[in-house]
C-alpha cells in the first residue's frame, strides 16, 4: 500500500474545521461576539435574531471600534489583540484570546463587519461569503462595531440539518444574552427576536441588582463569604425550590459563565442533608480568584476553566458556602460525607430485599457510616494535612512547618485554601451492623408502634424491631402502581380546576410537543401556550396531592439529561420522579391506620426492600442483637 502524501491544510479549510469546534450554533457565534464587544470596552450591547440566529444575527456595540487595518487582520486565523506570549495566559483578562472566533464564524456564512474608532471620521466593512476573500470598503456609522451573519451553515448543510427549532436555537441565544448580563453589570444588553424586543437590561451598580433583573421571578437570597485567594458570591434559593439537575444554576469564574458540574455538586453539598441527592439549587454563583490560579485554555468555546487544584477550590466553596446558607436558612449544621460514596472496606448497613435495580443514582452511605470526605481529609494543623492528604497536590502544596512552598502555581494555590480551612465536622467512623431479618417477612404482619420524627414508622415482630422510611415506603408503593397502570395503558387522570401555567426554556417546550402523546399515557395532560410558556390541565390521580408544578420541572429535568428519551428508553426513572413528588414524605403525621395501611400496601409492591432510587425502605434490628447492646447477654 502506498504511504499518503502529508500534505498542509488550505486555509478556508482549517477554518471551517475550527468552526465546527468554536461554532456549534448559533449561540455559540452570538456569545464570541458579546465577548469581543466587551473587550473593546461597550457599555451597551445590542443582539438581533431572525429564524433563531439561523436566518440572521447581529451584534452591535458602542466600544472602541477598529481600523481598517485591525477589521482586515481580525477576520484572519489566529490573529489577536489580547495576548502576545504564552505567558499572558497566566494572567489573563479579556474573554477572547485564541484568534478564531471571527473567521471561523466568517468561514460558514454570509459575514459583514462594520467598525469605526474613536479618532476616524468613517468606518470600514469587511464583508466575506463562507471562504471567499474578505471584500473592504468604507462605511458611514457611529463608533463601535456592528456584526451581522446571515445565513449561518450555509455551505455546510450536514451542519444545519442537526440544528434544532427556532424555538430552541433562540432560547439557546437568551441564555447566553442573559449570562452576559449577569456576567457584567455595569453593561446596558438588549435582545430583539424576530423584530420584537424580548430582553432589554438595562446598566445598574453591581451584581445584587443584575440578578434581580435576570432573576427576576425568583426568590434568591445573598450569600458571600472568602477563603485564602478566593472570593464567592451567591445568590441562591431556598432548598424547598430545588429541581432536578443544575440547569437552573449558573456559575461564573472570574466573570466568564462555565459549566462544571464538579462545582455544582459541591454547591448542593453545602446545603446539608435538606437537600436529597441529585436535586440543585437555582441561582447564580460568582467565584472571584486570582488569574494566575485559572487555566482558561481547556475548551474550544471557553466553557470550561481548569483550577490550579480542584480539590482545594471545592472544598474552599464548600467550607465557605456551607456555613453562609446555614445562617441564611437556618440549615442544620453540614456534613459533607452524607454525599460521598461507602468506602470499599466500609460495613454495610443490610436492608431488607436483595439488590437494588439498575438505577443511574449510586447508593447511600450506609446508616452511621461516614466515608472521610474531602473536609475531614483537612486537619487543624498543617502536619495533619499532609498527613491525611497523603500525595496529593493538596498535601504538597503544606510542609510540615506549616508555611507554604513556592515551587508552583498549584501548590501556592493550594496552600493558599487549605491554611484557611476551620477544624472538620466530627464524624463517626464506624457503627455496628443490623442483622438480617427473615428474608419472606410479610409486611402487614408487623405491630406497628409508634411514629418517629413524623418520618420513621417504628414496628415489631417476634424477630425483632423494624424501623421503616416512610418516604421510601410510600414512593415504592406509589411506583409499582404507576408501573402496573403504565403497562396496562390505563393511568387514569386527575383534572384541575384552574390550570397551571408555568414559564419554561424553549427546549423544555420542544419535548413537550415531541413527547405530547407519552405524557398523556402517563396521566399529564400538558398543552403548549407559547414559545415560553405551558399549561398543565392534569395530572395522574395517584399524584394528585403532589405539586403540578414541582412534578412537571422535575420530570422535564429527567427527560432533559436523558436526551429527550426518558420515556422510551428509561420510563422507570420518570415514573420515578413521579412517584417521588405523589407520596407521603418525611415530616408528614401518620396515624396508626394510615400507617398499617402502608405496611399492607407494601405486601404488593414489588421488591419493596428499596424506594427506586435505591434507598433502603427499612432497617432491622433483632432482639438478640438489643438485648447485647443493652447488656442482658
Amino acid at each position: 500500500m502506498a504511504e499518503a502524501r502529508i500534505v498542509v491544510l488550505p486555509p478556508a479549510l482549517a477554518s471551517q474545521i475550527a468552526a465546527g469546534e468554536v461554532v456549534e450554533r448559533p449561540a455559540s457565534a452570538v456569545k464570541e461576539l458579546i465577548e469581543n464587544a466587551l473587550d473593546a470596552g461597550a457599555e451597551r450591547v445590542d443582539v438581533e435574531i431572525e429564524g433563531g440566529g439561523v436566518t440572521r444575527l447581529c451584534v452591535s456595540d458602542d466600544g472602541s471600534g477598529m481600523s481598517a487595518e485591525n477589521a482586515r487582520l481580525s477576520v484572519q486565523r489566529h490573529a489577536t489583540s489580547k495576548l502576545l506570549a504564552i505567558s499572558d495566559l497566566n494572567r489573563l483578562r479579556s474573554y477572547g484570546f485564541r484568534g478564531e472566533a471571527l473567521p471561523s464564524i466568517a468561514s460558514v456564512s454570509r459575514f459583514a463587519l462594520r467598525s469605526r474608532p474613536a479618532d476616524s471620521d468613517a468606518g470600514v466593512e469587511v464583508f466575506i461569503e463562507g471562504v471567499n476573500a474578505p471584500v473592504l470598503k468604507a462605511a458611514g456609522m457611529a463608533v463601535g462595531t456592528r456584526v451581522e451573519v446571515r445565513d449561518l451553515f450555509f455551505n455546510i448543510p450536514a451542519r444545519r440539518k442537526f440544528l434544532r427549532s427556532i424555538g430552541t436555537e433562540s432560547g439557546h441565544v437568551t441564555e447566553v444574552v442573559e449570562a452576559a448580563a449577569l456576567t457584567r453589570p455595569e453593561v446596558t444588553f438588549t435582545l430583539t427576536r424576530d423584530g420584537r424586543g424580548v430582553r432589554e437590561f438595562l446598566r445598574v451598580s453591581g451584581r445584587a441588582e443584575r440578578v434581580a433583573q435576570v432573576c427576576q421571578a425568583e426568590d434568591l437570597t445573598r450569600c458571600e463569604g472568602t477563603r485564602g485567594p478566593l472570593a464567592l458570591e451567591a445568590f441562591l434559593s431556598r432548598p424547598e425550590q430545588a429541581r432536578t439537575g443544575a440547569g437552573g444554576l449558573r456559575l461564573f469564574v472570574n466573570g466568564r459563565s462555565v459549566r462544571d458540574r464538579a462545582l455544582s455538586v459541591t454547591i448542593a453539598q453545602a446545603y446539608g442533608s435538606v437537600l436529597e441527592r441529585g436535586r440543585y439549587p437555582r441561582g447564580v454563583v460568582y467565584l472571584d480568584l486570582p488569574p494566575e490560579f485559572l487555566d482558561v485554555n481547556v475548551h474550544p468555546q471557553k466553557a470550561e476553566v481548569r483550577f490550579a487544584d480542584t480539590r482545594a477550590t471545592a472544598d474552599a466553596v464548600y467550607g465557605v458556602l456551607s456555613r453562609a446558607l446555614a445562617g441564611a436558612f437556618s440549615l442544620p449544621t453540614p456534613n459533607r460525607s452524607a454525599w460521598a460514596r461507602p468506602r470499599a472496606d466500609a460495613i454495610p448497613t443490610r436492608a431488607l430485599g436483595s439488590a437494588p435495580l439498575e438505577q443511574p443514582w449510586p447508593s447511600p452511605a450506609p446508616a452511621g457510616v461516614s466515608p472521610p470526605g474531602p473536609l475531614q481529609a483537612l486537619g487543624s494543623s498543617a502536619g495533619s494535612l499532609q498527613h491525611e492528604l497523603g500525595d496529593s497536590p493538596a498535601s504538597r502544596a503544606v510542609r510540615s512547618d506549616g508555611a507554604a512552598p513556592t515551587t508552583s502555581t498549584g501548590d501556592a494555590f493550594s496552600a493558599a485554601l487549605l491554611l484557611a480551612v476551620e477544624p472538620p465536622i466530627a464524624v463517626r467512623e464506624e457503627a455496628p451492623s443490623a442483622l438480617r431479618p427473615e428474608p419472606q417477612i410479610k409486611w402487614s404482619s408487623l405491630n406497628f408502634v409508634a411514629q418517629l420524627r413524623q418520618t420513621y414508622l417504628l414496628c415489631e415482630s417476634r424477630d425483632g424491631i423494624y424501623l421503616l422510611d416512610q418516604h421510601a415506603a410510600a414512593e415504592r408503593v406509589t411506583f409499582t402502581r404507576l408501573r402496573k397502570q403504565y403497562q396496562g395503558r390505563a393511568v387514569p387522570s386527575q383534572s384541575l380546576l384552574f390550570p397551571v401555567v408555568l414559564d419554561v426554556q424553549p427546549a423544555e417546550v420542544e419535548i413537550i410537543e415531541q413527547r405530547a402523546k407519552e405524557m398523556a399515557e402517563v396521566g399529564l395532560d400538558v398543552r403548549v401556550r407559547g414559545v415560553e410558556s405551558i399549561s398543565i390541565h392534569a395530572v395522574p390521580k395517584l399524584l394528585q396531592r403532589a405539586s403540578a408544578e414541582r412534578l412537571l420541572r422535575d420530570l422535564l429535568a429527567e427527560v432533559s439529561r436523558k436526551g429527550g428519551r426518558g420515556f422510551s428508553d428509561a420510563v422507570d426513572l420518570a415514573l420515578a420522579t413521579m412517584a417521588c413528588h405523589g407520596s407521603v414524605r418525611a415530616g408528614d403525621p401518620l396515624s396508626a391506620s394510615e400507617a398499617k395501611a402502608l405496611l399492607v400496601a407494601l405486601d404488593e409492591a414489588d421488591f419493596a426492600g428499596h424506594c427506586p432510587h435505591g434507598r433502603p425502605v427499612v432497617t432491622f434490628l433483632s432482639w438478640a442483637e438489643l438485648e447485647r447492646k443493652v447488656g442482658r447477654r
